[in-house]
């Protein structure tokens, strides 16, 4: 009896397809999510799978993802089952490995046929094993050929010595004609190989000790070679040595290959030793095994004073675990390149100078056994961009002023240019001689009406005069008041303080950050509810802005630099911009969590 595990977190239609299963004869197992599939799969071995695709915790690709890992899952049919009738959505579960895509709700008939077909390949797969292991067999025989090995036996009592076809191939002889004289074989051998050849020969026949050694040889068909010859003693039950055997391996390939490996190698580390940026290769735990001569004029300190020891203890207090999260983050949770990372390193002399660098693991099966990296100075540059974050704060802090001066102008002059005229038109309206007229005043003073909203809206858009007065908490408040009228949105916003001290500048670029991020959650993720939440504590001031919309696969935003690309990239740098950090969570169908950490003077 077949046994089918299916992997579906909704009840109705988990015990529906169950049911059909059973019915069918089949023996079921079920489970109600990624991870409980997993563990269940792992545990029952089953002979097929169904899983579906959008579930918590593991979701239907990262269930199978999950299994091709394991050598016991990895063969397992799998099948997913999905209410998208998408082809992408279709094109990816096959291209990661599944073996067929049925779309929800099921049809009985599609899903006995399906999985029928399924598990009748996978018997035949089974019934073929003999026929897979005769065929590995054979491969394994070919491979003995291809590499060029031959086996060889002497028998030292009738003084005859066999050879294999492969060997004769090496020596250039015909296999018809039999083995030639040892005489003939020794003058193959170049002088040095003769003598380390008779010298191992000899060490085995008198005290039966094995060799493995290398020999030049040039054939009977003049052809240049190297030959791997490996010999053991053959001894009798008296514990005589009565002969020897061994192999013989056409190595001239590998020689050739290997020559040029140390060749590359001696290059490489010419490279490393005479390169101006630091070049390192460190253990897990980031000891350094080996670090280039450059370390003398970049920091100061010999090799010796480094080798075994950790970077840490070099590495600016502050700096130290940003460093060690961007290790464990990027450089132990992926196979690529890490992104360049930058921190300050104390030199031998005291001073500090700003490190960049770049580290990539090297891996032994599936774990890390070291990685290598290299870093450069780049103290000048970022004293460039520090300069370049200064201008760009004092850019935007000039084009705020310039809004507030429009809208300080708006207000003084066309707000109350308006004002005015409607109240010079309700004094007209009042005088009978202008009866005839009432009505086109009132049309007027309608249109007056609304240009004045329109420029007191403006105004509050250019420069919101509640964030000068009453500072930030006010100025989102009325923000989110704005959002609520403006778009049907419905907002709320909570905080354990009623006002946050912060100069002219930061209140800006925060202002800003918060209403950008707000936009886009309206804009892009057609968000019903916005939460707003400030929660200031001992370390600083942290803002937390969620939205129930349909969010996004964070995970795409690891394979661009930063957040550029994603309309994020200029509330990154105004946050970059006022000391402040700035991370955002996201799940799809669930909604997207920002958060702002601002720090704040005592």
């Amino acid at each position: 009896m077949s046994k089918v595990l299916v992997v579906e977190d909704s009840k109705n239609i988990r015990e529906e397809i169950c049911e059909i299963l059973l019915f069918e004869d089949f023996e079921v197992i079920w489970a109600e999510n990624g991870t409980q599939g997993l563990e269940k799969a792992k545990k029952e071995l089953p002979d097929l799978i169904l899983s579906d695709v959008l579930m918590p915790k593991l979701n239907g690709y990262q269930l199978l993802a999950e299994l091709q890992k394991s050598p016991t899952t990895q063969s397992i049919p799998f099948i997913f089952l999905s209410g998208k009738r998408e082809l992408p959505d279709l094109r990816k579960g096959m291209n990661m490995g599944a073996d067929d895509y049925l779309v929800k709700p099921i049809n009985t008939d599609e899903l006995i046929k399906v999985v029928k077909s399924k598990l009748k390949k996978q018997q035949l797969i089974k019934e073929n094993i003999d026929e897979l292991v005769e065929e590995k067999e054979y491969s394994l025989k070919e491979a003995g050929r291809m590499a060029k090995i031959g086996y060889w036996r002497y028998n030292k009592q009738t003084d005859t010595l066999f050879w294999s076809e492969a060997v004769h191939q090496i020596f250039g002889t015909d296999p018809e004609e039999g083995v030639p004289e040892i005489d003939v074989i020794l003058n193959c051998f170049n002088e040095e190989s003769r003598t380390k050849f008779a010298k191992a020969s000899a060490a085995l026949d008198t005290k039966g000790v094995p060799f493995d050694i290398e020999l030049q040889i040039t054939n009977l068909k003049n052809e240049k070679h190297w030959i791997r010859n490996i010999g053991e003693p053959i001894w009798n039950n008296k514990n005589e040595i009565v002969g020897r055997r061994g192999v013989s391996q056409d190595i001239t390939e590998q020689k050739l290959i290997r020559s040029e490996i140390e060749k590359a190698e001696e290059m490489y580390r010419l490279l490393a030793d005479h390169s101006n940026d630091l070049i390192c290769l460190q253990e897990p735990d980031s000891s350094f095994r080996y670090i280039s001569p450059s370390l003398k004029n970049l920091l100061g300190y010999e090799q010796s004073e480094f080798l075994g020891k950790k970077v840490f203890g070099i590495v600016h207090k502050d700096d130290i675990q940003s460093l060690i999260d961007a290790i464990k983050n990027k450089v132990f949770t992926s196979k690529e390149k890490m992104d360049a990372y930058t921190f300050r390193a104390r030199h031998k002399k005291g001073h500090f100078i700003w490190l960049e660098f770049l580290a990539s693991p090297v891996y032994k099966g599936e774990k890390i056994s070291y990685f290598v990296t290299s870093a450069r100075d780049v103290t000048e540059i970022q004293g460039y961009q520090t300069s370049l974050q200064e201008l760009t704060t004092e850019i935007t802090l000039v084009e705020e002023k310039q809004k507030k001066e429009i809208a300080t102008n708006i207000h003084d002059h066309l707000s109350q240019s308006l004002v005015i005229s409607k109240m010079r038109i309700n004094e007209l309206k009042k005088n009978p001689q202008v009866k005839m007229i009432v009505e086109d005043l009132q049309f007027i003073e309608t249109h007056i009406s609304e240009a004045l909203e329109n420029s007191r809206k403006i105004t509050y858009e250019l420069s919101p005069p509640i964030l000068y007065q009453f500072g930030i908490i006010d100025a989102v408040n009325w923000l989110l008041e704005d959002v609520e009228a403006t778009h049907k949105t419905e907002c709320r916003l909570s905080s354990n303080v009623t006002s946050v001290k912060l100069d002219d500048g930061k209140s800006i670029l925060l202002f800003r950050s918060i209403q950008e991020v707000i936009t886009n959650a309206i804009k892009y993720a057609n968000a019903s509810l916005i939460t707003l939440t400030f929660d200031k504590n001992k370390l600083g001031l942290d803002i937390l802005i969620n939205d129930n919309g349909i969010g996004f696969d964070t995970s795409i935003l690891n394979n661009l630099h930063d957040y550029s690309g994603f309309g994020l990239f200029t509330v990154q740098e105004r946050i970059r911009n006022i000391q402040g950090k700035f991370t955002i969570a996201s799940e799809i169908s669930t909604g997207t969590t920002v958060k702002f950490f601002i720090p704040l003077s005592a």
